[in-house]
């Protein structure tokens, strides 16, 4: 499975697209040319978007992407969005079976560019208890739980990217692990969880603490499904 790293010129103006896409021909730098003309909130980076799976990278680029194409220049593509000049920056194989679950993080600051840079989104799921979602969430995410949690990832295809969202990344590894061998491909945690996309991305948005750690963990997510399935063969 491919992991790929992208940066990005992006545009509402057709006129700013093809600028853009010519003074790259003329081989002015990347970042040079995203300063001039793209709107994208990644501009601050220069147009970097982070990592992104191969299925998520397809979706945004139209076309399939192979080790070799690193400094690959895409585009203009036109989305919903708008227009889109992608370069492949980096491109590396991961094998589900060696990941290191508990570094699958995305920081805020990533997330939040790709959220608002137009293209393939993650879906974002909560894993908090509801009165923490009521102090505090991500607009677009949804809150998971023992009652939903089925329902939900029934729904889901398993080769999408998931972020899982806890409170301080304290409870998401778990889920993360358990995701994986589910067959699900990409499932990361958000680094710092909500309090940390508060404190860096949404100052808007309520800090809670909670005093005591009552020991749940989250695993009662899949848990439940486990104890269904052991008392299904017990009826047979």
């Amino acid at each position: 499975m491919l992991q790929i790293r992208a940066s990005q010129v992006f545009t509402h103006s057709i006129e700013d697209a093809v600028a853009a896409k010519k003074a790259l021909d003329a081989d002015e730098p990347f970042n040079e040319v995203v300063q001039k003309y793209s709107t994208c909130p990644s501009k601050a980076q220069g147009g970097d978007l982070g990592w992104m799976p191969e299925e998520a990278a397809l979706s945004l680029m139209g076309e399939k992407i192979t080790e070799d194409e690193r400094n690959k220049i895409i585009g203009p593509v036109h989305s919903e969005y708008g227009y889109h000049i992608l370069m492949i920056t980096e491109v590396k194989i991961e094998n589900p079976d060696n990941q290191q679950i508990n570094l699958a993080v995305i920081t805020p600051d990533e997330l939040h560019n790709r959220l608002s840079g137009g293209g393939s989104n993650p879906i974002l799921l909560d894993l908090r208890e509801g009165w923490e979602w009521d102090i505090a969430k991500i607009e677009g995410s949804q809150l998971i739980t023992r009652e939903n949690s089925k329902s939900i990832l029934s729904n889901l295809n398993k080769n999408q990217e998931l972020i899982l969202i806890d409170w301080k990344q304290d409870r998401s590894p778990s889920f993360v692990k358990w995701l994986l061998g589910q067959g699900f491909s990409y499932a990361k945690c958000l680094e710092g969880g909500i309090d940390a996309w508060s404190d860096k991305i949404d100052p808007s948005l309520a800090r809670y603490e909670i005093d005591e750690d009552d020991g749940y963990r989250y695993e009662d997510l899949f848990d439940s499904e486990s104890e269904e399935n052991d008392n299904h063969k017990h009826d047979h």
